[in-house]
């Protein structure tokens, strides 16, 4: 079947019919889903803007949180400096105690202002000459209280007061005739509410939104304890308007024109912006007019009380019974309230939005969804019509034979994405898929062909990386054993000499041969050393004839006896018989050297007192001799190491050796087929030879 024909049945069959059955079936029951759907709607933006509300209730109580929080640190700082100024020694000069006057009254007030602090002692202490000296004292304050007030924008005002009725603030402002006569502090709630009584935990806390007697107007402070041991010299504070923390709320980036409130411990509304004064129907309360001197604590009116409220008592509710949580208002309408506390403090940050703004876009929605069905109703024969006349077209647009050639080339590029570069095409009838289809192929190919490059070039470059770092450490620690190895036996030879050139006639024949002996045995030293090395770095040169051995059957129990005896004091040698008949498949010479390598270095490194063991015996299809010492063994760390060529183990400090005999032992080994296997066992190190058994029919 044609293409063509194909995809207009397929549409006939898999699109136009369906859609005309789906389409009239939704019109009928479009009216009777679209009341559902508004009301799921409904609810579901509701649960949505109450989470929505929650959350930027709780990160905005965060974030005042945290701010409320620098105020309170500060406040615990200045608390600290003021203990430390009533124990100190500060003198103020003599224009500071000039400023200070005493009224007849026995009030003491300062007079003048020089650009620091106000003073104000209450006449309710009588205070005496030492109650003088402790507010002098409390100068030391000034320029803290001045940082801590011109710092942040927000603060009022920093000060001091103390349980006698001493009051030290800054900015300065005429305390005399600002505050009333006889004021006792205490009596205060920016003094009690951090006595012993309210604040038991000595820790800083806020006060309820209060007048400020210092004229400022309604505010909230952060105070903080003085405690000097188990007596409470006074409280400090830091003064926050009212009017800055309505700025705060209403820089809130609210939606559905929300706003927010903050409450208090006991309920009471202690910033509101005016978003929210007409719904509540107040008068948010920042500044005051002082027309008398502040007597007693003066806090917001009950109106402010959300406990108090018929309209707010279910929000009060909700708060009594969780820390955060929702409720409903029925303002003028109904209004979503969402609170937190927030952290410091625990006051709640509350934020009320109406829920019509909520619902606005459901309800916008819901009146464009009406008149879509009606215009669905009038487009849908126009649509079809249309759709007919398009599918016709289409199906001849996509005719031909596309579909395998397409499919090809997806599997083609999905093959070589995974590695598998070199593919076959088998063409097709579409020029452009044709000659997309062979590109493809000869990409791949090239892929490949870089790729293989790539691994080769990498291989090559990590063998030399693998071989120059071999040679730096040998070539590091072949300087290390010349220097080491060769500079006292060099000594010998010239400290000999020097000797013999100055009392060569003096000396008597013994001593002189004594001494040039002692030369020749340095010199015949160095001569040993350069021969292993030369041996050593012989045996790493291709094609070298000592990389070509002559092997041979060799009995294991008498050359061990021979040369174990030969380098092992008789008091410290013990061979045990094992299997004393095995017999070994290897080269003389290289077994031999071998085996007197591992002895000497058992030897050297096992103790001056230490038992070394020399056994032999069979493993599989190997024979094997195990010299093993008593000399502690080593760190597992070096084991690795040990028998790289001039490398030396960490207790081989203070003896002779180059590091090169293991490293040759093991060489010898390699070329017959053998090898040197080291290992710790209990009280020392042990090496095991291990070479091919002599088979049955090797000649001797």
């Amino acid at each position: 079947m044609p293409l063509r024909r194909w995809l207009w049945l397929s549409y006939l069959r898999a699109a136009i019919i369906p859609l005309l059955v789906i389409e009239v079936s939704f019109l009928l029951i479009y009216w009777a889903s679209n009341a559902l759907v508004y009301r799921e709607n409904i609810a579901t933006v509701g649960t949505l803007s109450r989470s929505f509300l929650q959350d930027v209730a709780r990160r905005e109580a965060n974030v005042i949180g945290r701010e409320l929080a620098g105020y309170s640190t500060d406040a615990a700082v200045l608390a600290r400096q003021s203990l430390r100024a009533l124990n100190g020694n500060h003198a103020p000069t003599a224009a500071e105690r000039q400023r200070y006057v005493t009224d007849r009254d026995g009030t003491i007030y300062t007079r003048s202002d020089n650009g620091t602090t106000a003073s104000y002692y209450s006449n309710v202490t009588h205070p005496g000459a030492r109650q003088l000296e402790r507010m002098l004292r409390l100068g030391a304050l000034d320029p803290l209280m001045i940082d801590l007030q011109q710092s942040k924008p927000d603060v009022l005002s920093v000060y001091f007061n103390s349980r006698d009725s001493y009051n030290r603030i800054y900015p300065y402002f005429d305390a005399a005739t600002q505050y009333p006569r006889g004021m006792d502090i205490t009596s205060y709630n920016f003094y009690y509410q951090a006595d012993a009584a309210h604040d038991p935990q000595r820790k800083p806390v806020w006060t309820d939104a209060y007048v400020d007697p210092a004229g400022h107007g309604w505010m909230v402070s952060a105070i903080a304890p003085v405690w000097n041991g188990s007596t409470l010299e006074g409280v400090v504070g830091i003064d926050i308007g009212l009017k800055a923390m309505i700025d705060r709320l209403m820089r809130l980036d609210l939606p559905w024109g929300a706003y927010a409130i903050l409450v208090d411990r006991n309920g009471r509304i202690i910033a509101m912006p005016p978003a929210g004064e007409g719904d509540f129907g107040l008068k948010e309360l920042t500044s005051h007019q002082y027309s008398e001197a502040i007597q007693k604590d003066s806090f917001k009116p009950e109106s402010f009380d959300i406990n108090r409220r018929p309209d707010t008592r279910t929000l009060a509710a909700a708060m009594a019974r969780s820390p955060q949580g929702n409720a409903v208002l029925t303002f003028d309408g109904t209004h979503l309230a969402n609170f937190v506390t927030v952290p410091g403090p625990g006051w709640r940050l509350v934020v009320i939005a109406p829920e019509a703004n909520i619902n606005a876009p459901a309800d916008a929605l819901r009146a464009r969804l009406l008149w879509v069905s009606y215009a669905m109703l009038a487009g849908l024969l126009l649509f079809y019509a249309a759709f007919f006349f398009v599918l016709y077209r289409r199906s001849r647009e996509m005719s031909g034979r596309v579909a395998r050639p397409l499919q090809e080339i997806s599997g083609l590029m999905k093959r070589i994405g995974s590695g598998e570069y070199r593919q076959d095409f088998r063409g097709a009838a579409v020029v452009e898929l044709d000659e997309l289809g062979r590109e493809l192929v000869a990409t791949g190919s090239r892929l490949g062909d870089a790729y293989d490059e790539l691994v080769r070039q990498e291989q090559v470059v990590r063998s030399a990386l693998e071989r120059q770092q071999q040679v730096n450490e040998q070539q590091g620690r072949l300087v290390q054993i010349m220097s080491h190895e060769l500079r006292t036996p060099l000594a010998i030879v010239d400290s000999g000499a020097q000797i013999i050139e100055r009392k060569a006639e003096d000396m008597a024949p013994a001593d002189l041969r004594r001494r040039t002996e002692r030369m020749r045995g340095a010199v015949r030293r160095i001569a040993q050393l350069l021969d292993k090395l030369v041996e050593s770095l012989s045996r790493d040169v291709p094609g070298d004839v000592a990389a070509h051995p002559m092997q041979e059957t060799i009995a294991l129990g008498p050359l061990v006896r021979e040369r174990a005896g030969a380098a092992i004091p008789a008091g410290r040698l013990a061979i045990d018989p094992g299997e004393d008949e095995v017999q070994a498949w290897a080269d003389p010479r290289a077994l031999k050297g071998a085996l007197d390598a591992v002895l000497d270095n058992a030897l050297r490194y096992s103790g001056g007192a230490g038992t070394i063991t020399v056994r032999t015996r069979r493993a599989g299809e190997e024979a094997l001799i195990e010299v093993e010492d008593s000399g502690g063994g080593l760190d597992e760390d070096e084991l690795a190491e040990i028998g790289k060529l001039f490398y030396r183990g960490r207790n081989a400090a203070g003896s002779t050796g180059a590091g090169v005999s293991l490293h040759l032992a093991r060489k010898h080994l390699a070329e017959t087929g053998g090898r040197l296997e080291l290992a710790n066992r209990a009280g020392g190190l042990c090496a095991t030879i291990a070479v091919p058994l002599a088979r049955s029919g090797e000649a001797e």
